[in-house]
């Protein structure tokens, strides 16, 4: 048997190049899996990157939550201590509206019924009703030489009697000091909130 030249070459060359293509495939195939075994690992580190930054926003949210309830029942509270502050102070005002009331007919009483007008203890009443001092400074003295004759002035009716003044001038001042009060009460809790 008469082997063809051209099968013996390449039963040759098939014996070369057999373990050289293997060869070839093993390398091919080791740095396929070298490379597979990288992105693994890339891959890998990624995901744990992007959970550990998950992990920090969400221990970041959870300070900033913390923070904002704790700033919030501070508010809270501070709006609480306020608010009773004014409560207290209210019931104070109604208290001193109450007994202002009550000394109107013992000032116009004592400032008697020939003056026609404010007397002096009148007069330190309505300034006190308006929250001012019940100081003696400028309040003209009670004796009945400063009064003026009943004769020279205009009849009752042409005016306001003293308890009407005196009435009016509690209520005005009890408004007036409500309305500070409550005035003081925002600043103390604006600064309060402010400040915190």
């Amino acid at each position: 048997m008469t082997i063809n030249p051209l099968a013996s070459l390449a039963i040759k060359s098939a014996l070369y190049l057999l373990p050289l293509l293997g060869v070839g495939y093993a390398g091919y195939h080791t740095g396929q899996s070298l490379t597979d075994q990288r992105h693994q690992v890339a891959l890998a580190t990624l995901h744990a990157q992007h959970a550990a930054e998950l992990k920090q926003r969400a221990e970041d949210n959870a300070r900033t939550l913390i923070a904002a309830s704790a700033e919030q029942k501070r508010l809270a509270d501070l709006a609480h201590q306020v608010g009773w502050q004014l409560l207290q102070t209210q019931g104070e005002l109604a208290r001193s509206q109450a007994q202002l009331k009550e000394r109107i007919a013992d000032a116009t009483r004592n400032d008697g019924a020939a003056f026609t007008g404010l007397g002096p203890d009148s007069l330190r009443l309505y300034r006190a009703a308006l929250g001012y001092a019940e100081s003696d400074s400028g309040v003209p003295s009670a004796d009945a030489g400063n009064a003026a004759k009943t004769d020279a002035s205009g009849t009752a009716s042409t005016g306001l009697p003293p308890a009407d003044l005196l009435n009016h001038a509690a209520d005005y001042g009890r408004w007036c000091q409500e309305l500070e009060t409550r005035l003081d009460s925002y600043i103390q809790l604006h600064q309060g909130a402010a400040h915190g």
